[in-house]
């Protein structure tokens, strides 16, 4: 299912991917408080693998996030 199809709109991608990367942070954080561990990090293929997206969305979604934060953080400091 991407984007493109007709059943589901850009807004309702997007509302997807950020629910299914909640839900990954979570399951994780539930399972290393359980297991008295740090939480573990997720490559870029387990994380694409988790959502049913290709790699390179993922990496994409990456990129976008880092320079939203990065223009956050120099508004931030002017």
């Amino acid at each position: 299912m991407t984007c493109t199809d007709s059943y589901e709109t850009r807004a309702e991608y997007e509302k997807r991917i950020d629910s299914l990367l909640r839900e990954m942070v979570v399951e994780e954080a539930l399972g290393s408080i359980q297991d008295k561990r740090d939480p573990r990090s997720f490559t870029l293929h387990e994380i694409a693998g988790f959502l049913g997206i290709g790699f390179e969305t993922v990496r994409r979604i990456e990129s976008e996030a880092l320079s939203k934060f990065k223009n956050v953080m120099i508004n931030l400091e002017e």
